[in-house]
């Protein structure tokens, strides 16, 4: 099976097909201003998250299967959540990190690869490329970090698409039942958030100003254009190298 061409709809309807067949399927209690844990860092207004947003957030997750960033820090802060980096070590060393020393949440981060890689320079490429193995002990591993299967976890890898949706999927079968895929994963986070969980600013000296009087923010908002705007591009958050499958049966 390609992995890598399985579609998130796809990954989602099958790990909601498995919870309701085996009536898995659990409510939520919506979380409630003097239920949350987040310090009220959401009440900021540059965060720009309603009490709203957060409850329906909660409540619609682990079902809805696949979370944007904004999403994912509010199940991370408030709604009891925890991130595991399914990248190999070596790629989070060399492109960066969850913020696993944030003093309030650094605990809820954890790492372990569902691809084992180092990076090595590869003549014939002229440049240095990632020499891949299975990490065959990826589901002791997290059942180690995760012994209780009703465990909230976020799982995250380059861009939300490859070996997250490899791990969902064992995750599933080893009985996860509250599990989800961060899409984006860290290079969609790390443009949205710092390692202080601040949402960072618009590229250049440009901020969002909510109390502005327009109809409302980005391009609308004080100092920003549409031809300020578009001076500014990102790199490609999508991860263009081809990671092994580790759902495919190993030849003898």
């Amino acid at each position: 099976m390609a992995l890598a061409m399985k579609s998130m709809t796809s990954t989602k309807a099958s790990i909601a097909s498995r919870r309701t067949a085996t009536g898995r399927v659990r409510g939520h209690r919506a979380v409630t201003r003097s239920a949350r844990v987040d310090g009220g860092i959401y009440k900021e207004p540059h965060h720009g998250f309603s009490d709203e947003f957060i409850e329906e957030t909660c409540e619609k997750f682990p079902e809805e299967g696949i979370c944007d960033t904004y999403e994912a820090m509010v199940l991370l802060v408030a709604g009891g959540y925890s991130i595991l980096d399914v990248r190999a070590k070596s790629e989070i060393e060399f492109v960066g990190n969850f913020p696993l020393r944030n003093a309030a949440h650094g605990a809820k981060f954890k790492e372990i690869p569902v691809i084992n890689a180092t990076r090595k320079y590869d003549s014939e490429v002229g440049a240095k490329v990632y020499q891949q193995t299975i990490n065959t002990d990826f589901k002791s591993m997290v059942e180690r970090a995760f012994p209780d299967k009703e465990a909230k976890i976020i799982v995250a890898c380059s861009d939300g698409r490859n070996r997250t949706l490899q791990a969902l999927e064992m995750m599933d079968e080893m009985g996860y039942v509250n599990i989800c895929g961060l899409r984006g994963g860290y290079n969609m986070w790390n443009r949205e958030f710092d390692s202080n969980f601040r949402r960072r600013n618009l590229p250049g000296v440009f901020k969002e100003e909510y109390q502005h009087g327009a109809d409302g923010c980005g391009v609308h908002a004080t100092g920003a254009g549409f031809q300020n705007q578009d001076a500014f591009q990102f790199a490609d958050w999508r991860d263009d190298t081809e990671w092994l499958d580790a759902l495919e049966p190993v030849a003898a």
